[in-house]
C-alpha cells in the first residue's frame, strides 16, 4: 500500500477504473472563453472512455469537441462523505447523434487517471 504525503492511499490505475465504473455522477473541468469551468455531469464508463450526454446547444457541448479536459468522480455512490476520488485527463470528442440533434455524446478518451482513498484507522 502506497500512501501520499497526507496519509491517503494512492490508487493504482486499475483501481481508478474500478472506482469510476461504480459511479454515475462526476465533474468535467474545461476551458470556456479562456476561463476554467467545472460542470457536474452524469456519466458512464466504457472501458477507458468516459461518456457524457450533453444538450447540443450547451456550454458543455460547445467547449468539448476535440479539447483536452479533466474529469473527476468520487464515491462510493450515496455516501455522506466520499471515501475515494479519481481524477482523469483526456481528449473529449463528439460522437453519436447527427447535426441538428438535441443531444451530443461527449466521449473522453482517458489518457491518465490518478486516485486517492481515505485509509480507515
Amino acid at each position: 500500500m502506497t500512501l501520499d504525503g497526507t496519509g491517503l492511499r494512492v490508487l493504482t490505475e486499475a483501481e481508478c477504473y474500478e472506482r469510476l465504473a461504480t459511479a454515475t455522477i462526476g465533474r468535467i473541468a474545461l476551458s470556456w472563453r479562456a476561463l476554467p469551468l467545472i460542470l457536474p455531469v452524469r456519466f458512464e464508463l466504457l472501458g477507458r472512455t468516459v461518456v457524457v450526454l450533453a444538450g447540443a446547444d450547451t456550454t458543455l457541448a460547445h467547449a468539448t469537441d476535440r479539447t483536452v479536459v479533466a474529469f473527476e468522480a468520487e464515491g462510493p455512490a450515496g455516501a455522506v462523505e466520499p471515501v475515494w476520488s479519481v481524477a482523469a485527463r483526456g481528449l473529449a470528442t463528439h460522437h453519436g447523434p447527427s447535426v441538428g440533434a438535441a443531444l451530443v455524446q461527449v466521449r473522453i478518451a482517458v489518457h491518465d487517471a490518478t486516485g486517492r482513498e481515505i485509509v480507515s484507522r
